[in-house]
């Protein structure tokens, strides 16, 4: 991938997410961490972004909104760090569980831990239904409504609620943000259908890498008391944790 090349792939991922760090650019772009600080360096210099410690975040004045970035780039990000997340979520089912999944990189990952178990998975994921469906002894039983290529969601543009019909031992989310507020999502489409799948759930569990706290999206979801369990990396901070923990929520640490 060229300079511009990349320097277009880093400003679109700041202005969707704020912040991104060195090695989440240099694994989107599939180019070396010592590479991307120079396209760092140069952006800096340009006043489009500010350097802070471990990445690098969206300049004042450059917050406009941008698409999210397609699926498939964005399982591409801390992606090792999504896998041990949801390998520990999935741990968390048992055989002939009812559970819902919600569409996102990090979620998607658990369909490889999900495979030699039988459970009955509701999904809005056409991507994480794919790896299941003639894979796994798992029913599978996807949402209706329009796929949308890049983010391999599938939406009711009628907001109907496609799991009404069925009560689950645990729903999977991931979020954009969590801070004192609670949790926070971006998408005006997905917030509707996210709700209604909490609503069906007996625990609500958030899957969430240490980026991702200390950010608010613009749209709420939920607050801190629907909240069962949060499953993080090690690099969740101690404030961070003692707030989860005056909430009374449980962190698991993949």
């Amino acid at each position: 991938m060229l300079a511009p090349e990349r320097e277009r792939l880093i400003l679109r991922l700041l202005r969707q997410d704020r912040f991104a760090t060195v090695s989440e650019l240099a694994g989107l772009a599939g180019a070396s961490e010592a590479t991307v600080r120079r396209d760092l360096d140069r952006l800096e210099r340009t006043g489009q972004l500010v350097r802070v410690r471990g990445g690098a975040e969206l300049a004042a004045g450059g917050a406009e909104a941008t698409p999210q970035l397609p699926f498939e780039s964005r399982i591409g990000l801390l992606s090792e760090t999504k896998r041990r997340i949801a390998r520990l979520a999935a741990s968390l089912c048992s055989e002939q569980d009812t559970i819902i999944i919600d569409g996102g990189s990090t979620t998607y990952h658990m369909a490889e831990f999900l495979l030699p178990m039988k459970l009955q998975v509701l999904t809005n994921s056409f991507a994480l239904a794919l790896a299941l469906v003639g894979r796994s002894a798992n029913t599978v039983i996807l949402s209706g409504g329009v796929v949308h290529a890049d983010s391999q969601l599938v939406l009711d543009p009628f907001q109907e609620d496609p799991f009404r019909h069925y009560v689950a031992a645990k729903a999977f989310m991931g979020v954009y943000g969590i801070d004192e507020m609670g949790a926070t999502n971006t998408e005006v489409q997905l917030i509707h259908a996210e709700r209604a799948m909490i609503e069906r759930a007996k625990e609500l569990i958030i899957l969430a890498d240490s980026s991702k706290f200390g950010r608010r999206g613009s749209l709420f979801l939920c607050g801190f008391e629907r909240i069962h369990t949060v499953i993080s990396d090690a690099g969740i901070s101690e404030d961070q944790r003692r707030l989860l923990a005056s909430r009374g929520i449980k962190l698991l640490i993949a």
